[in-house]
């Protein structure tokens, strides 16, 4: 039988370029070659096709590279790429050894003024070894899958999957790390039992041995399991790249629960809406967006971090700064009065207190007003409203709280309230589009503003913006 006949082609695309400012990239994988050009993305492929494959196949044999080549460009710039931006595409046969694509001579990938070229080295290096390759493209294609399901996004639409998709990330990474959390585990639990062995039971020799020995297995079922709770193995990777702290810890929490809900099927039928209207019933009840945000930058942050490189290092730290408090935290806060002598209206204002601000107590207040009243949030948010006076700058925190506490039994409280949101109104500050919806946003969480609702019934809304 004659040997298999086989032909060089050499493939390009040209893409256009999202929306970046400053954008250089120049970089080698495999037989692929990646660089700008006139604010054009250039990618070009040498591949080795069977004979008995049209030119057309070239595509297929392209497109593993073409998708890894993406995920690197949408990791690293926080914008999607995708097949879809094709411009133009060609292909030709060359002869065996010839190679017309561009001679990369160095690694570039500069971006807003911010060089990355160093990472996407060290991203490379690591593509060679087989042990971190197909994580490596798994994790950086289920992120940019995520951002492509957020970007098609009709109100929402694919929220929930966008979520459990970077769930899917934090589940690949920590897995990663398991056996050195049993290892560690084991260790801390042989420690403690030597000690108290030889301290408190005065045990030596072999029955210290045996000693050790039986309870390890009693403590270990008790302590570990069979099997971690996916939060633990979350907040044990979270640790080991001291990316752990209360506030992330609270967070964790939170996206477990979500990804429960949407993981396991939640029933979600909800009698009111508000707009933009949704075309589905999303499982998770939560701020989507805003979940999505926080958990994109945790994730990023995270394959970073696994991976050794510096990328994701702000983004996170400011998104780490905006998560609010635990619910023990804000919880204690409330129900302490000693506590609020502690603080200025200002630093409500600006969270220079355990990062307790006026929204994330307002937000704790609409998820959990079983737990506590209005007037305890007007006892706790009293002094920013008394002390702080409402401008365009502080009027997105304040403003819904005005709107809550304009219903106080407090005179002077209530007073401030309806002023603040009358001035909101009448200069526009908060950029609503009708103040209607933010009667609507609280009726939606089954909370009635009184006040609001008989202003507006009553025009005040409309003397307001005369005035």
């Amino acid at each position: 039988m004659d040997e298999k006949q086989e032909r060089v082609i050499f493939y390009k695309d040209v893409y256009d370029i999202p929306s970046i400012d400053d954008f250089n990239v120049e970089f080698k994988i495999n037989d692929t070659t990646v660089y700008t050009k006139n604010n054009q993305l250039i990618v070009e492929c040498i591949k080795t096709i069977d004979s008995i494959d049209s030119l057309l196949e070239i595509k297929r044999y392209t497109r593993p590279d073409l998708l890894v080549v993406q995920g690197i460009l949408c990791y690293f710039t926080g914008h999607l790429f995708t097949i879809y931006e094709l411009k133009k595409g060609e292909h030709q046969i060359v002869e065996n050894g010839i190679n017309p694509s561009k001679n990369i001579e160095c690694t570039i990938f500069s971006l807003e003024g911010m060089d990355h070229s160093k990472d996407l080295n060290l991203l490379l290096e690591k593509f060679k070894d087989k042990r971190f390759k197909t994580l490596i493209i798994t994790l950086l294609d289920r992120w940019r899958k995520a951002l492509y399901m957020v970007a098609e996004s009709e109100v929402n639409t694919y929220h929930d999957e966008a979520i459990l998709t970077h769930f899917h990330i934090l589940e690949l990474l920590v897995s990663c790390y398991y056996n050195d959390f049993k290892v560690e585990a084991n260790e801390e639990i042989k420690s403690f039992l030597t000690l108290f062995s030889s301290e408190i039971l005065n045990l030596s020799g072999k029955a210290r041995e045996d000693t050790i020995n039986n309870k390890f297995r009693i403590l270990k079922e008790v302590l570990i399991n069979d099997e971690a709770s996916i939060s633990t193995k979350i907040n044990y990777f979270l640790k080991r790249h001291s990316m752990l702290d209360d506030q992330t810890y609270s967070f964790i929490n939170k996206i477990v629960k979500i990804r429960n809900s949407i993981a396991h099927g939640r029933m979600s039928y909800k009698e009111k809406l508000i707009w933009p209207l949704p075309p589905f019933f999303n499982i998770s009840s939560v701020d989507t967006q805003t979940i999505i945000s926080q958990v994109q930058i945790l994730t990023a942050r995270a394959i970073a971090a696994h991976l050794g490189l510096d990328s994701w290092k702000e983004a996170w730290g400011f998104i780490h700064n905006t998560l609010p408090p635990s619910d023990e935290v804000l919880m204690n806060f409330i129900k302490n009065p000693d506590e609020h002598q502690k603080i200025t209206g200002t630093d409500l204002i600006e969270g220079t207190y355990k990062n307790i601000t006026v929204e994330s107590l307002v937000d704790y207040y609409i998820d959990n007003r079983s737990k506590f009243s209005l007037t305890e949030l007007g006892q706790v948010l009293s002094k920013p409203l008394i002390e702080v006076p409402i401008n365009e700058e502080n009027s997105i925190p304040l403003f819904l709280a005005s709107v809550l506490l304009s219903d106080s039994d407090k005179e002077e409280l209530s007073s401030i309230s309806k002023n603040n949101v009358e001035l909101v109104h009448k200069y526009d500050w908060y950029g609503y589009s009708n103040i209607k919806d933010i009667v609507h946003y609280f009726d939606y969480y089954d909370i009635e503003v009184k006040w609001l609702y008989s202003w507006i019934e009553d025009g005040g809304h409309i003397e307001a913006r005369r005035s």
